[in-house]
């Protein structure tokens, strides 16, 4: 097999060369330039970076994985639009190329092998090519299948259980990175349905995959191409239903439109929801919004827009709130990834949801921790005021944090700054003082940890509307 690697960092693309070529002995590797990428390759590994300027447009009958740097959607939009097997972002695991090389090495060896029966000539020349941009059509009606396994690593034993299979016509199968795709020389559409819940019935038995399966029957008039074409239409259906089912085909699945953003009104419900730290009301909202959805459906692709948009939304509430510790920026990050490659909404939404309480239960715990700061704090202050040196470093020193941080956290959590809190307990303090002592104002002052009489009696003057000395008199006149 032939695979021509279009990289823009040289050293990367000679790594990708040497682990391609060091894995197989049949697989060749060769370094191309822009202007080479319709060279005769069966598969092509290219950079985004050239499909996104348009410098490349990779063309539709060439098979093809993407790698980037850019972790968006739009990078993964473009590539799925443009047929690329997949999309990996860098840093990836050279496991997961290798995975997605070894699927297109094994198509590539069984394109033209037949499993079952002696077929006609006309059988015998359909190809990978015929499906995807040919104009082939059958000499006799035909029923296909599209069968997809909830595990792409099944993809192998699949074709082994296929083979071994003991359906009542001839077929041929064609095995895709995510599904198969297999042509009956029939039209008897029951004995295939009754074939196929026996297959569908004994896989189940025997692997832990779900299996979904389409079957269409086709009265001759389609070529092989638009039967492809539809099937592989139909299975983006699983978003919605799922896996472990067997579903006779009879119509093209069509979506409705959508648009796929949040409005200014349901961005801030959804900024309410976050900062009040409404988990059920979340929960509900993503059910309704998406679990509860009647054909005809949206298309996944907006599905998967819309759900980046609240992420976006979940994204400025992290940062605004600091929340971005290690565990929570990977889940994060996996989530996103989940996204944008998960088959089944179902599995997205609780995913979601998880991820969701999760930062949630963080974002109370971290308020329960500020809260204790502000409750520590004050126990410092009680314990310090006396000292008139004494003041919010000293206090940030003492609980090991950056006095800047503590500012910021106990004004917000206590509704007043540092300083005014700190007052207020010296103040108190005083009042006390002249009340039960016979101090006189500047012992009362020094009492209080206040530095200078003048300023305390400023202080003073300023909370209670008038001087220590006046205060003092009134307070023994009322005990007479």
């Amino acid at each position: 097999m032939h695979v021509a690697l279009l990289i823009q960092d040289p050293l990367e693309a000679q790594g990708l060369k040497w682990l391609l070529t060091s894995q197989w002995n049949d697989v060749t590797v060769e370094i191309v330039e822009p202007i080479d990428i319709l060279k005769d390759a069966y598969l092509c590994i290219i950079d985004m970076h050239y499909v996104m300027s348009g410098e490349v447009e990779p063309p539709e009958h060439i098979h093809w994985i993407g790698i980037s740097s850019d972790r968006t959607f739009q990078t993964v939009y473009k590539a799925l639009s443009c047929k690329a097997e997949d999309v990996l972002f860098r840093p990836f695991q050279p496991e997961r190329l290798l995975k997605q090389v070894q699927q297109m090495r094994f198509r590539w060896r069984n394109e033209s092998e037949q499993l079952r029966g002696q077929a006609s000539s006309n059988e015998e020349m359909v190809s990978y090519e015929d499906l995807l941009v040919g104009n082939a059509v059958p000499d006799r009606p035909v029923t296909v299948s599209l069968i997809a396994p909830s595990q792409i690593d099944e993809i192998s034993n699949l074709v082994r259980e296929m083979k071994n299979f003991d359906f009542p016509d001839r077929y041929r199968v064609f095995p895709f990175s995510d599904f198969l795709f297999t042509i009956h020389y029939s039209q008897e559409e029951e004995p295939l349905r009754e074939a196929y819940s026996i297959f569908f019935s004994n896989y189940k038995r025997q692997s832990d995959a779900l299996l979904t399966i389409y079957l269409h029957t086709d009265n001759g008039q389609s070529n092989y191409r638009d039967l492809y074409q539809k099937l592989r239409k139909v299975q983006e259906g699983i978003f919605y239903d799922g896996y472990d089912i067997l579903s006779i085909v009879k119509e093209e699945l069509k979506w409705r439109e959508m648009d796929p953003f949040l409005s200014p009104s349901e961005q801030e419900r959804w900024v309410e929801m976050l900062e009040k730290r409404q988990a059920v009301q979340i929960r509900e909202w993503m059910e309704k919004d998406f679990l509860a959805l009647s054909p005809p459906f949206p298309d996944p692709e907006m599905i998967r827009v819309r759900l980046t948009s609240i992420l976006a939304q979940i994204r400025r509430y992290m940062i605004a709130h600091a929340y971005q510790t290690p565990s929570l920026e990977a889940a994060y990050h996996s989530l996103f990834e989940t996204i944008i490659r998960e088959r089944v909404m179902y599995q997205i939404i609780q995913l979601f949801l998880s991820f969701v309480n999760k930062l949630l239960e963080q974002s109370e715990q971290q308020a329960a921790n500020e809260n204790r700061i502000v409750d520590k704090v004050r126990e410092l202050m009680k314990e310090n005021f006396r000292n008139a040196s004494w003041g919010m470093e000293a206090c940030a020193e003492e609980l090991d944090i950056h006095k800047n941080t503590l500012s910021r956290k106990y004004s917000t959590e206590a509704g007043e700054s540092f300083s005014k809190s700190l007052l207020k307990i010296k103040l108190n303090e005083a009042e006390r003082l002249l009340k039960k002592t016979d101090l006189s104002i500047e012992e009362v002052s020094r009492a209080a940890g206040f530095t200078y009489a003048t300023y305390f009696s400023k202080c003073f003057k300023e909370e209670n509307g008038m001087t220590p000395y006046r205060y003092r008199k009134l307070q023994g006149s009322r005990k007479k």
